[in-house]
């Protein structure tokens, strides 16, 4: 039967504008596409899990009998695959801040950073930047027992750090046994309960560095921050124990005319081997595949890139690792990507 992977496992903490969802791509989407939880499932403070997962469940039921709503009509998450329907969540998307002290080239919109006392930190930023208790939310669905062993915590943004309850949040799970965190971050402020996670072998890193040098840094970021993002990411790496079976992870997303050259990519995996990267990932940025027409030259020039960093980043002792949108280029040409 064909169900939706999303809809089985996930709950999504998106920005005010979108609300709480189902769909992990709404997200990735901007908020175009799948609709935000009803009032009667989640009043505003609490999630009523019997009838969030009775919703899910119909939901489900609507997709294996091919009447889905038509934005879920050929999505890549729809799949053959058995509904087990035991009122579990397997992935939790937290992601309802929309505060970065970058200014990513490649970004589809923030909003800048602004101090609690500051006259434009209103009811309308605050609840940009916060617009739910998500604490009190998790506590309620460890209460409730929604939770599936070794469900996965990803942070994602804006910037996490810059959530105002970031460390408190990050403290909380830690503290109540969850293992399989995963922070996108951009590095540029240091956290010390990332530090405690990575020393209890609860959190991984991934973060967007886009550069192998400060200049190229700069234009890819718009902000000096080159030389803070490495020395955090090599105090962090200093905590990690032995056993250490998470992901340090540092990643290059490719923007054409800007950070495209291989000796960008070369010198970008030169540093991360140097400041203590366990992984190291590759990707285009959305923008690029939304809009090209998929010209052949563009095709090759991003797969010949991908294909000598995958082959450079293991040959110096990274696990390699590639993302959704360099995949597609992949296919696009009819290739494979080959560890």
């Amino acid at each position: 039967m064909k169900i939706c992977d999303n809809l089985n496992t996930s709950v999504c903490f998106n920005a005010s504008s979108i609300g709480i969802t189902y769909c992990t791509l709404t997200n990735a989407t901007n908020g175009l596409g799948w609709p935000k939880l009803s009032d009667e499932v989640f009043d505003g403070n609490l999630i009523d899990w019997d009838k969030f997962f009775d919703a899910r469940a119909k939901e489900i039921e609507s997709i294996k009998n091919g009447t889905q709503r038509k934005e879920c009509q050929n999505c890549q998450l729809i799949s053959d695959e058995d509904f087990v329907d035991d009122k579990k969540i397997r992935y939790v998307l937290l992601s309802p801040w929309q505060v970065c002290n970058s200014n990513c080239i490649y970004c589809l919109g923030h909003v800048p950073p602004l101090e609690k006392d500051s006259p434009d930190y209103d009811d309308e930023y605050k609840r940009l930047v916060e617009p739910y208790d998500m604490i009190n939310i998790i506590r309620d669905m460890i209460s409730h027992n929604v939770l599936a062993e070794n469900t996965e915590f990803d942070f994602a943004g804006g910037e996490p750090t810059l959530y105002p309850h970031f460390d408190e949040l990050l403290n909380f799970l830690i503290d109540n046994g969850m293992r399989n965190i995963i922070i996108h971050t951009n590095n540029i402020q240091y956290s010390k309960a990332i530090e405690k996670g990575i020393a209890q072998n609860a959190v991984s890193l991934m973060i967007s560095i886009d550069a192998g040098t400060k200049q190229c840094h700069e234009k890819v970021k718009r902000v000096k921050s080159y030389d803070d993002v490495w020395a955090n990411f090599k105090l962090y790496s200093s905590v990690k124990p032995d056993n250490y079976t998470m992901k340090l992870c540092t990643k290059y997303v490719i923007v054409p005319e800007i950070n495209d050259s291989w000796e960008e990519i070369y010198e970008f995996i030169n540093q991360s081997v140097k400041n203590g990267a366990t992984h190291s990932a590759i990707n285009v940025y959305n923008q690029l595949l939304n809009n090209m027409a998929y010209e052949d030259k563009m095709l090759n020039h991003l797969y010949e890139l991908s294909e000598r960093f995958i082959i450079t980043a293991k040959s110096k002792g990274l696990k390699a690792m590639t993302f959704p949108n360099i995949e597609y280029v992949y296919k696009k040409l009819g290739k494979k990507v080959v560890w």
